[in-house]
């Protein structure tokens, strides 16, 4: 299988800048409490400043409705499935973690190059349809569940609460205000590109740096059980249940339903860490699930891939 080397180069750059952020810690260049104040730091400035320009930038009307549709439509049932299992175990804020965890893939850094080096533009473009809704379905509804779980009061007031707080939240609040900038058609100014530009494309890096510097050996070795349980949801059952539904219920051509299992077969995505720390939901646990998904995520690629369809060379 021709892709199944590039896999590693994909995957590779990801585990250099965990352990970049992993090493600074180590040496003391950072602490516990500035990887906290950072993290918030990164999720309120980089973050809105990537979701905005990937959502304004969207041009919705060119997009293929089967392939998110079927993506979608097996991501949310295992967002329910491990959000409601879990919220009878434990603590809510925890349960929502897992449960974006389960179903938030990385699909910038890996999936977007595996989809360009094995499938070419069609099936970049495919994946790109995917990607204009990831966050706006699966950020936004973690966003609205993290509210609720963490509201008190009446319930009636505390979803009203949630709801506010979910619009005005610095995940959703940049969504829906770049998906609004693409109805309207204009293109945004040169400059204000340019600024965006440059804030998201720190966003990612960022995140996987905060995460390495965030482990540390014991915390890795005590969450090795839950991270291995949410790393197999990802790698193995999420992929199987977006193959599923794209060939039973949506009946998708060959290359459509390899786009959308790919993208399910991805690894845990770190802005999964991201707000594991906001909501103080388990971050060390979270981290480690994201970590191990992405070390297991080279090899299990490996063996998925050549079961694909690939486009004739």
């Amino acid at each position: 299988m021709e892709l199944a080397g590039p896999v590693f180069d994909v995957v590779l750059p990801v585990y250099g800048l965990i352990a970049a952020g992993w090493l600074a810690a180590r040496a003391g260049l950072v602490t516990p409490d500035e990887v906290r104040r950072f993290s918030a730091f990164t999720f309120t400035v980089f973050v809105p400043a990537l979701l905005f320009r990937s959502m304004a930038r969207t041009d919705f009307g060119t997009l293929q409705p089967g392939v998110p549709l079927a993506y979608f439509s097996a991501m949310l049932l295992l967002f329910a499935t491990v959000t409601s299992l879990r919220w009878r175990a434990g603590p809510p804020a925890r349960a929502t973690v897992d449960g974006l965890a389960s179903s938030f893939s990385n699909v910038v850094m890996i999936g977007i190059p595996l989809a360009t080096l094995g499938w070419g533009q069609d099936g970049l473009a495919l994946m790109l349809s995917i990607v204009a809704f990831h966050s706006l379905v699966l950020l936004s509804l973690a966003t609205f569940v993290f509210e609720i779980a963490t509201a008190s009061g009446r319930p009636a007031q505390a979803a009203g609460r949630a709801l506010r707080q979910s619009l005005l939240h610095p995940v959703v609040l940049p969504i829906l205000l770049g998906a609004g900038w693409s109805a309207s058609g204009a293109a945004l100014p040169g400059p204000v590109d340019t600024t965006l530009s440059l804030l998201a494309g720190a966003s990612t890096p960022l995140c996987l740096v905060l995460l390495g510097a965030s482990l540390d050996g014991g915390g890795l070795r005590a969450s090795l059980r839950p991270a291995l349980m949410l790393s197999a949801l990802k790698l193995l059952l999420c992929p199987l249940l977006a193959w599923a539904a794209g060939r039973w219920l949506f009946d998708l051509e060959p290359l459509p339903l390899t786009i959308v299992v790919l993208t399910a077969a991805m690894p845990i995505g770190a802005n999964v860490f991201l707000f594991a720390q906001r909501y103080r939901a388990d971050a060390a646990a979270v981290g480690a699930a994201v970590v191990v998904s992405t070390l297991l995520a080279a090899p299990v690629l490996a063996i998925l891939l050549p079961l694909l369809p690939m486009p004739p060379r």
